[in-house]
């Protein structure tokens, strides 16, 4: 029996064929972009490329769908592709364990996506794929800060100059570069209410947000359907 059976019966098979057919480059695999390719390729995407080079650390445990204690110290890209392949054994998923940067975006083209998925957290990194998607004509949508969230009602898309009075950081800084760069209503994940909590310390001794479960995992499936319906 198909997979996807089901999914079909919710849009139709010929929409069904023609959307997962599509490409889909996600840049970073971990909270939100972990859901988001769980989602992907569960609803049937036959082709994705991920970009990450980091390692699951147990950190990652309390909130990365890829994560997993046997999986600890592992590649995320490798550990991404693997389950996406034990989910479809049929997907074309390419991993590429690289950071992506100014200097490599042409990798991002050479794909040819038909919708880019940001779930990067280096904000030079972010503004730089946003910046490069907006002029290449790339349909892109980032994930603005999931940190210290524990509500996740407040998670809307829109443009990411809404962003502003929503206390998250990471949007406001996106919000200015972004208009410094002359880009403006980029499309964009956030949370409109205000976070619950200011920082823990990490093991390291840098700061670093609090994180649960629940919001980057809504964060990142929301994404994924707001592809699909794009796409469709």
């Amino acid at each position: 029996m198909d997979f996807s059976q089901r999914t079909k019966m919710v849009i139709g098979e010929d929409p069904f064929d023609r959307v997962t057919a599509k490409k889909i480059c996600i840049v970073g695999v971990g909270g939100v972009g972990g859901a988001a390719l769980e989602g992907l390729v569960r609803f049937g995407f036959k082709n994705i490329t991920i970009f990450d080079f980091d390692t699951v650390d147990i950190t990652n445990l309390n909130r990365q769908i890829i994560s997993t204690r046997d999986v600890v110290g592992e590649k995320k890209t490798k550990v991404a592709a693997d389950r996406a392949k034990s989910i479809n054994p049929d997907i074309n998923i390419k991993a590429v364990d690289i950071f992506i940067e100014k200097d490599n975006l042409y990798l991002i083209k050479e794909e040819k996506p038909d919708y880019v998925i940001d779930a990067i957290d280096s904000v030079k990194a972010k503004l730089d794929l946003i910046e490069f998607c907006h002029r290449e004509n790339i349909p892109v949508i980032s994930s603005m800060g999931t940190g210290n969230r524990l509500n996740c009602t407040g998670f809307v898309i829109d443009k990411v100059e809404k962003t502003a009075g929503n206390g998250c950081g990471l949007s406001k800084v996106m919000r200015q570069e972004l208009k410094k760069r002359g880009i403006t209503g980029h499309t964009s994940l956030f949370n409109t209410r205000p976070p619950e909590s200011r920082a823990v310390n990490s093991a390291n001794g840098r700061n670093a947000p609090g994180s649960c479960s629940f919001a980057p995992n809504v964060a990142g499936l929301m994404v994924a359907q707001y592809v699909v319906s794009q796409l469709l």
